[in-house]
């Protein structure tokens, strides 16, 4: 029984079905609630007996949830690094960047160096802060959060996305720098 829920659970995150929210959200509470059910048994199941009489059992126990959960999380951890965004992973999977943007977080606006670019192709924002830390975050004509990586002074972090869908593109601060934080919004024009 556990191993097939494990098979299953492993095979989900191996083709990508966990990559949307929703599914991990749905993941989440099945594991949660089968874990608390399993909490409610093992407490109601019995009266209440001396430790000497249930240190064998939690060790047992706690042995045979323990290695499955660390494999599972290792795995997991392995699996995730195709996600992630560092950007020699982010090259590998989208190719190297034919455009850059150097992007400048000031209190409280953004300056860019320019403000279209081609959908369809790899772009490497460059983006740095002049004098204190903002979160840079692009959002879609549909309102959905595409990238985000951190502005801070004196250290440059680099974002390689690709932005297919042509259309108006929002650059927010996702980070609260200061009392006009809410103004700090600019466009990107993608063609």
């Amino acid at each position: 029984m556990r191993t097939s829920a494990l098979r299953c659970i492993v095979a989900l995150v191996l083709t990508g079905a966990l990559v949307n929210p929703k599914s991990v959200l749905a993941v989440f509470l099945a594991v949660a609630a089968v874990w608390t059910a399993i909490l409610l048994w093992v407490f109601h199941r019995r009266t209440p007996a001396p430790y000497a009489d249930l240190a064998p059992m939690v060790a047992r126990l706690r042995k045979s949830i323990l290695y499955p959960l660390l494999i599972a999380a290792l795995v997991l951890f392995v699996v995730s690094f195709r996600w992630l965004v560092f950007p020699a992973m982010q090259m590998e999977r989208l190719g190297a960047p034919q455009v850059s943007v150097e992007v400048l977080g000031v209190q409280w606006a953004w300056s860019l160096s320019r403000r279209e670019v081609p959908a369809g192709v790899p772009v490497e924002f460059r983006v740095a802060a002049q004098d204190v830390n903002h979160g840079f975050g692009i959002y879609d004509p549909q309102g959905r959060l595409r990238a985000q990586v951190q502005a801070m002074p004196r250290y440059t972090n680099r974002l390689i996305v690709r932005l297919d869908e042509p259309g108006t593109y929002v650059l927010r601060c996702l980070e609260y720098c200061g009392t006009a934080h809410h103004v700090m919004v600019t466009e990107l024009t993608v063609r």
